[in-house]
C-alpha cells in the first residue's frame, strides 16, 4: 500500500516511541508499506526535529536517512492550495498526488477534517493500524 506519512506522523515516532506512529513507521522498515515523501517534506522534518525538539543535524540527518531507505521520493509537478487555513498541509496533498498515494497518515486537523482527498482516505495512525491489520 502506498501512503503518505504527514512530518508530525514521523516526529510522534521518533521523539514520542512506542505510540501508533511508530507502529506505523515500522510497517514501512519492513516494507509492509510503500512511504511516499518529497523534498519539502524531508525538509520539514530536518527543521522540526531540529527547532521543536533541539535534535543536532547529525540526529536529524539519520532521521531523514532512514525516511530515505524506506520512501519514495516524488517531485510534485501540481500545486495545490486546497487547504487555507494551514498552507504547508498543501505539501502533504501534492506528494500524495504525485506518488500515486492510496492513504495519507496524519494527526493533523486539517487534514483529518477532509477524511480523504481526490479518493485518497486521509486517517490517523490509530485508525489506519485497525484497518490495516
Amino acid at each position: 500500500m502506498r501512503v503518505v506519512l504527514d512530518t508530525n506522523v514521523f516526529v510522534s515516532a521518533y521523539v514520542f516511541p512506542g505510540g501508533a506512529p511508530e507502529e506505523v513507521l515500522a510497517l514501512a522498515i519492513e516494507q509492509r508499506l510503500q512511504v511516499i515523501t518529497s523534498r519539502p517534506l524531508l525538509l520539514e522534518l530536518g527543521r522540526v526535529l531540529q527547532d521543536k525538539f533541539g535534535w543536532d543535524p547529525e540526529r536529524a540527518e539519520a532521521a531523514i536517512a532512514q525516511v530515505l531507505r524506506v520512501g519514495e521520493v516524488v517531485i510534485p509537478q501540481e500545486i495545490v492550495t486546497d487547504i487555507r487555513s494551514d498552507p504547508p498541509d498543501n505539501r502533504v496533498l501534492e506528494a500524495a498526488a504525485e506518488g500515486d498515494a492510496e492513504r495519507i497518515i496524519s494527526g493533523d486537523r486539517h487534514l483529518l477534517k477532509l477524511r480523504s482527498w481526490r479518493g485518497i482516505e486521509i486517517q490517523d495512525p490509530r485508525t489506519f493500524l485497525t484497518q490495516f491489520e
